[in-house]
């Protein structure tokens, strides 16, 4: 049961990659691709400069100086959100999310892939991915072409289904 729950939270983590891709699509035709990608970076070193500083907080997470030093994280997280904050203005607000999306990704390779193993991990999140992105396009997402979920591209998404089961095998 608890490789089950590994491999929805994997299907998950995929599926905020999809949610990424949306938002960046947003941007760029809101501002210019490369704007899209700034905003998202920025949004990145903030999620991962908060988490880090969080897990320093509650356990030793063994980053190399200076950055073991927490003042020297939380002036780095200040810095990258007032250029955020700056990057962003006049968009929509949840646009600066994107850069939160590949951290369950990430944060699930690190401790889903040891657990499920790559190929099962990697399987789950292409599949969530896929999954999700079907589902945003059907609903034009974030302003995209609506891109209907035909009996075509729910057969897809039952192909990728299975090959995750098939991957994970019946042991």
């Amino acid at each position: 049961m608890t490789q089950v729950f590994f491999i929805v939270l994997a299907i998950l983590s995929g599926a905020g990659i999809s949610m990424q891709a949306g938002m960046l699509g947003a941007i760029g035709t809101a501002r210019t691709p490369a704007a899209a990608v700034w905003i998202s970076l920025l949004a990145t070193v903030v999620g991962l400069t908060a988490f880090v500083i969080y897990r320093s907080a509650t356990s030793s997470i063994g980053l190399p100086p200076p950055f073991d030093r927490p003042y020297i994280m939380i002036a780095f997280a200040i810095a990258a959100t007032v250029a955020l904050a700056f990057s962003a203005r006049d968009l929509e607000w949840y646009y600066v999310l994107t850069g939160l999306m590949p951290i369950p990704f990430l944060v699930g390779a690190g401790f889903l892939a040891p657990r499920l193993g790559v190929g099962l991990y990697i399987s789950a999140a292409i599949a969530g991915q896929l999954t999700a992105a079907v589902l945003l396009d059907h609903i034009g997402a974030f302003g995209g072409n609506i891109i209907r979920a035909d009996y075509i591209r729910i057969l897809g998404i039952a192909a990728l289904m299975t090959g995750v089961v098939l991957i994970r095998g019946f042991n």
